[in-house]
């Protein structure tokens, strides 16, 4: 035979060997698609569409118990982990919903921190259970902060609220006693103005949590309004024989200034102004600096006190929280003056920082994020080169054109 003949020949036999084993293998795999639809029925449509619209947890488990869909979030976000789902107490509720249609719900404990998800079964066309689950851990967070806020605020209200009923009672009862009746005076207007600086605290911690409206700002130069709180506070330190120093950086030209609201940062500067003079030795110094750090202005206090141990370094901007509860209620602080400043600054684009160490001092920086006027007038000068060159491209033609006349 010719051996051309003979190459054709071959080339075509393992070509229809080729098409043969092609078509096989697609024909195994619709074979395997039917057989897997006859054995488990299409999901309804509307159902799979719904349940990918929604942000919760979803699955669809089969009479088999198999998950058969997932939607985008239990896909991403693994509220129940394949363990919870595969557990015989839950695919016993399972069952129970399968065989009966009686929809089954499960709390959280609110007594079990771990126990923080809500889980909802439901049958859907007899041969399905839908599962639906949402985490409430970070809403039992919030509740539970709440619920120690409220509690905490109560306490510190009822303590001066009570000691200032029975001082005026007893007041009443030695108005014949000049010195008795000085004595609880003292006490009384003490009292009384603890009572003023909660209250008061309690206005700013909440203002400070807001969030920050446009109307709420405006521009504020921050080298001036740090100042402004040493020298406010100047009478305090000297009181308690405390030397303020300020230092400023060398670079006075540039501007340092954000927009917000002036109550609320110099609030956050008056925070650690007094707790760095009330906790320093008599004696000592408390210095403020001020520094640029890229577009950034960083105002730091430093005191020479006891220092902060690390136990408490972490928990120091918690509401109500003190290091030394009774020096503290003697100092006249609130507990609430570094959470203020903590909230104030970050809803400001800023942040608080600490460095202590027991027996040495602490030391606490707020970071500004600065205002650049310069770069705002640049951003707007380009959308107005770029609004007008969107005017002349959208113009029609003939307004594009010089209106002198056809010298013709």
């Amino acid at each position: 035979m010719d051996p051309t003949a003979l190459v054709l020949a071959g080339t075509a036999l393992g070509a229809a060997i080729g098409v043969g084993a092609t078509m096989g293998v697609i024909g195994a795999r619709q074979a395997g698609r039917m057989r897997a639809q006859e054995m488990r029925p299409e999901l309804p449509e509307v159902v799979t569409i719904l349940l990918d619209e929604i942000d919760a947890f979803a699955v669809i488990l089969d009479s088999s118990l198999t998950t058969v869909y997932a939607n985008a979030t239990a896909r991403q976000e693994r509220n129940l982990s394949d363990d919870e789902l595969g557990s015989p107490s839950f695919l016993a509720r399972v069952r129970r919903v399968m065989s009966s249609g009686v929809p089954d719900t499960h709390e959280p404990d609110p007594a079990d921190h771990t126990d923080n998800v809500r889980t909802h079964l439901f049958r859907l066309q007899r041969r399905f259970v839908v599962v639906l689950a949402l985490d409430l851990g970070e809403e039992q967070r919030v509740n539970s902060m709440r619920r120690d806020f409220i509690a905490n605020v109560s306490h510190e209200l009822k303590t001066p609220i009570a000691a200032i009923g029975l001082l005026a009672e007893a007041v009443q009862q030695a108005a014949e006693d000049p010195e008795i009746v000085r004595e609880f005076s003292n006490t009384l207007v003490k009292e009384s103005r603890r009572l003023g600086s909660l209250s008061r605290d309690i206005i700013q911690l909440s203002e400070a949590q807001s969030a920050l409206r446009p109307e709420d700002r405006e521009r504020v130069k921050l080298r001036p309004l740090v100042r402004q709180e040493v020298d406010a506070h100047r009478a305090l330190a000297e009181q308690r024989g405390v030397t303020l120093v300020i230092t400023d950086a060398l670079d006075t030209e540039r501007d340092a200034s954000l927009m917000g609201r002036p109550a609320a940062l110099a609030a956050a500067v008056a925070n650690l102004l007094s707790n760095a003079i009330r906790h320093s030795p008599e004696g000592e110094r408390v210095g403020v600096g001020m520094a640029f750090e890229k577009k950034r202005f960083v105002v730091t206090v430093t005191d020479q006190g006891e220092g902060i141990a690390g136990e408490n370094l972490a928990r120091i901007f918690e509401r109500f929280y003190r290091v030394d509860e009774a020096r503290s209620r003697d100092a006249g602080g609130t507990g609430l003056g570094l959470s203020i400043t903590r909230h104030t600054m970050r809803a400001h684009g800023g942040d608080v920082d600490v460095w202590s160490q027991p027996g040495v001092g602490s030391s606490f920086s707020l970071t500004f994020p600065l205002h650049d006027a310069a770069e705002d007038r640049r951003k707007r000068a380009k959308k107005k080169v770029k609004r007008t060159l969107g005017v002349l491209t959208e113009a029609p033609p003939s307004t594009l054109v010089s209106d002198r006349k056809d010298p013709r």
